[in-house]
């Protein structure tokens, strides 16, 4: 074979005719690379120009909506090199005896090089300019979603930012530098001789590792037992990332060595071994199985990332209503400081209370509105650290475990329909920490312990939804709020955070719209002695674009997810297919039917496909709990609507994982019968 030498324009587009020819001969695995590509170029330029978008509309909250989507579109960055390298290495391992061939027939490595430039080149070129088309195209329908889940106003004008555009091109030809010295480097290291024979190289059978299997299935173990044993938001929060690499390592670890261990385990089961299909399915992954089992594993853990970011999302987003009204009791809610009382004398704060009464209902008098479900109660709160009954102020905060809260009897009884009673230094106590038993020590005060309240509606307190342990104290009554105040700035000199007794009054507003907009609008700083008030539908703006944005961000993971998942999945059964169609050939020409061919395939598909999937469901399912803590951090208390969401998220995507089954699968067997 005569390779051209530069010398005229016919010479020089030999390399990219090659390059072309390859490509569409081997279209059975360009083509899903090159919509790899595309489809991660538009979730790049889509990022980007939402991201410009956003920060160029100046809207309010933007700042934070720009955040977000600029931390996604990092880590989509992450998934576009991880794809595409792992995409590309199977295409080249696939293709080496191809790669062997031209070198036999007189081609040398550096005209390899040229050809694999121009492939290369191509790739990049086709993948970038679709993709940034597509995302043309949709990025502002993604913005208009995006307002659209914040709850803002958009109009549709068609706009291409450059910035993202000439981003997007720079971020692939860093990708594809990167993977053109790799394709070189893989074929230019080998010689002819191995290029021929690499396709056709399979793997010696794995050993069984006991080591391996047992130490992954105690990783698997630790990480369930400590998504298990949290019982705040705090302990999930710290354990859920050490939790969520050691169920990844076990998991690897397992499908490695355990599946081997399995399918060794069921050879030696005559009655089950020596039947056609299964002879072939289980001798079969037994020689490829740990090529396969880091594939099956890669799919475990992406898919029970989708379930749970899918799950998650459409929580918060569903349940933005009721997570606004956990915050923001009532429509309305004011918090005063109530003047330094003694604990002798408790006129001040009586007189406090009655005066903002008064002011209050005089304000909704004069608006036309009336006050409905009015709540309003005396009450201290102070960070502390919890250790044998004790309790100490967290100095600034620091090392604080626990979220202490203390009311009076009185206002209990009154809110809560009551009657219960107290003697001095006695306490009923409400804790979503451990049991206490016997006293309390408040920052050295000590209470006798009357009683457990084993419900408590916490979202009347500031600051409920913390990551730490609630523990809330009914005491007998004024005077020991200002007993418990001053022992615990005691404790806490100098402190950025002193504890003071405050009065929280919240009520809900009755009358028509423009009453309630003007008394909302005109409340602010109209009440004597109120230091903070809150308007349930003034924050209902910044809330929706809190969580609006994170439901965005959501639906972006969840399409990478999706894509690296569907990926492996075909990649694997393509390679897979290729691999065994000698070996089913031999098959048929030793006296199996087509039909028993056919069977062997499903059953061996069926084997190693939905084992990933029941995987990641047992995942989530062991999550659970865990994941119910961490959200309650965002104010979501809605236990039964997660646990829905869940279910559907299991369910939707089990029948998108059978629909890719199906695909695969027909792809699979095509492969084996050609």
């Amino acid at each position: 074979m005569n390779i051209p030498q530069f010398s005229s324009l016919h010479n020089l587009l030999f390399y990219p005719r090659l390059a072309g020819t390859n490509m569409k001969k081997n279209k059975s695995i360009y083509f899903p690379y090159l919509c790899a590509g595309s489809l991660m170029a538009g979730l790049l330029y889509v990022l980007n120009s939402v991201g410009i978008m956003v920060a160029d509309s100046g809207m309010e909250g933007g700042d934070i909506m720009y955040m977000l989507v600029r931390i996604s579109f990092m880590i989509c960055i992450l998934f576009v090199f991880i794809i595409l390298f792992y995409i590309n290495s199977l295409n080249i391992k696939r293709r080496k005896r191809e790669f062997g061939l031209f070198c036999i027939l007189g081609m040398e490595k550096k005209h390899l090089a040229f050809v694999l430039f121009w492939e290369v080149l191509f790739s990049m070129l086709l993948s970038v300019s679709v993709g940034i088309a597509g995302g043309m195209l949709f990025s502002q329908a993604m913005f208009l979603l995006l307002l659209k889940f914040v709850g803002l106003p958009g109009k549709l004008i068609f706009r291409i930012p450059l910035n993202a555009v000439a981003e997007t091109f720079l971020i692939y030809l860093v990708c594809f530098f990167f993977v053109l010295l790799y394709d070189i480097v893989s074929v230019t290291r080998t010689n002819p001789i191995d290029l021929l024979r690499s396709s056709r190289e399979g793997e010696k059978e794995p050993k069984t590792r006991w080591a391996v299997a047992l130490a992954g299935a105690a990783a698997l173990g630790i990480g369930y037992a400590k998504a298990l044993a949290t019982q705040t938001a705090s302990d999930a929060l710290f354990a859920f990332f050490p939790a969520v690499l050691l169920v990844i390592i076990g998991t690897y670890c397992l499908f490695q060595a355990g599946s081997i261990a399995l399918l060794k385990t069921l050879r030696k089961n005559r009655r089950f071994y020596y039947k056609p299909e299964n002879f072939v399915s289980v001798s079969g992954m037994i020689y490829r199985m740990k090529q396969n089992a880091a594939g099956l594993a890669s799919i475990c853990v992406l898919s029970t990332a989708v379930l749970v970011t899918l799950s998650s999302c459409l929580s918060l987003y569903a349940g933005e209503e009721d997570m606004l009204k956990n915050q923001f009791p009532r429509d309305v809610n004011m918090y005063a400081d109530v003047p330094d009382y003694s604990p002798q004398d408790t006129a001040l704060a009586v007189q406090l209370a009655v005066s903002i009464r008064e002011k209050v209902k005089e304000l909704a008098a004069s608006a036309g509105c009336t006050l409905e479900n009015q709540m309003d109660f005396y009450q201290i709160s102070f960070g502390a650290s919890y250790a044998d009954g004790q309790f100490t102020t967290a100095f600034n905060n620091e090392g604080k475990t626990n979220m202490v809260y203390a009311m009076t009897l009185e206002d209990y009884n009154r809110l809560f329909g009551k009657s219960l009673s107290l003697g001095e230094r006695e306490v009923f106590y409400y804790t979503t920490g451990p049991e206490m038993t016997g006293f309390a020590d408040i920052c050295g005060e000590k209470y006798s312990l009357a009683g457990r309240l084993w419900e408590f509606d916490v979202t009347m307190f500031m600051g409920f939804a913390t990551p730490v342990n609630l523990s809330i104290f009914v005491v007998p009554g004024l005077e020991d709020l200002s007993r418990l105040a001053a022992a615990s700035n005691a404790q806490a000199q100098n402190g950025r955070f002193p504890t003071s007794v405050e009065f929280n009054c919240f009520f809900d507003l009755e009358g028509s719209k423009e009453a309630v907009r003007q008394l909302e609008s005109s409340i602010h700083g109209a009440v004597p002695g109120v230091y903070r008030t809150y308007v349930r539908s003034e924050q209902r703006a910044d809330f929706y674009e809190l969580y609006g944005s994170i439901l965005f961000v959501g639906v972006f993971f969840i399409v990478l997810f999706l894509i690296a998942t569907v990926l492996i999945i075909y990649y694997k059964q393509i390679t897979e297919g290729f691999d065994d169609r000698e070996r089913f050939q031999i098959m048929e020409k030793v006296g199996m039917s087509a039909a028993e061919v056919k069977k062997t395939i499903t059953r061996q598909v069926l084997l190693v496909f939905f084992l990933p999937l029941g995987m990641a469901v047992i995942h989530i399912a062991v999550a659970f709990p865990q994941l119910c803590k961490m959200l309650t951090v965002f104010s979501m208390t809605n236990i039964k609507m997660f646990a829905l969401f869940t279910v559907l998220s299991v369910l939707v995507f089990a029948l998108a994982y059978l629909l890719v089954y199906r695909l695969t699968a027909r792809t699979y067997f095509k492969i084996v019968q050609g």
